[in-house]
């Protein structure tokens, strides 16, 4: 008997065994409302036909309120080879947080510093939302391109910047093996900041 049901069990392990794993699922909306690649056309509307959002990452999109005006706004990653010259025709801020940080302020400079290695620079798309679309309206509040941030993967995070307010809402990114870090809306100042965490073991 016990041999028996030995055998049925080594059986039943080769089986599942042997059965084809099913491809990882499509990037979605942290909303599940619908898949990633329908904001592609969003994308393309809002920041011209030079970028593509990326398939390279499970997380590709993040929703929270970046600018603290109870609107709704979107984090994309994107890829392109050039975010400046469609920024005047599509009205978008190109923004280098990352090397701002550093000392080196000006994107027109900074723009090809990461480019040589495409599997790894991605561009942050983001949309400040308007009205009850939020970050879909036709016309946004604002919108931004932040190049040369090192990230392989995103989220949703909150920093606490003054004691006496409140926390904001942040974009996470991690670089994988590294360090994690967090880029954020300075409200005062009007502008991106790119700021580091910890180091990764």
């Amino acid at each position: 008997m016990y041999s028996a049901v030995r055998t049925f069990f080594l059986a039943a392990c080769l089986v599942v065994a042997v059965q084809p794993q099913s491809p990882a699922p499509a990037p979605t909306d942290p909303q599940g409302s619908s898949k990633i690649e329908a904001v592609g056309p969003l994308v393309k509307k809002q920041f011209g036909p030079g970028f593509t959002v990326t398939s390279k990452m499970q997380t590709a999109l993040i929703v929270a309120d970046f600018d603290g005006d109870g609107v709704d706004d979107v984090a994309i990653v994107a890829d392109s080879k050039d975010p400046l010259p469609d920024s005047y025709d599509f009205k978008y801020e190109v923004s280098d947080p990352y090397y701002t940080y550093f000392g080196f302020g000006n994107p027109r400079a900074t723009a090809g510093f990461g480019r040589a290695d495409p599997e790894h620079n991605h561009d942050l798309l983001v949309i400040f939302g308007a009205g009850a679309d939020a970050w879909r309206a036709a016309t946004p509040k604002a919108k931004f391109v932040l190049i040369n941030v090192p990230f392989d993967t995103i989220e949703v995070g909150r920093m606490l910047v003054k004691k006496n307010k409140p926390p904001i809402f942040v974009i996470r990114v991690q670089e994988s093996q590294l360090m994690d870090s967090n880029v954020f809306w300075d409200a005062k100042k009007k502008r991106w900041k790119w700021q580091p965490g910890d180091t990764l073991e």
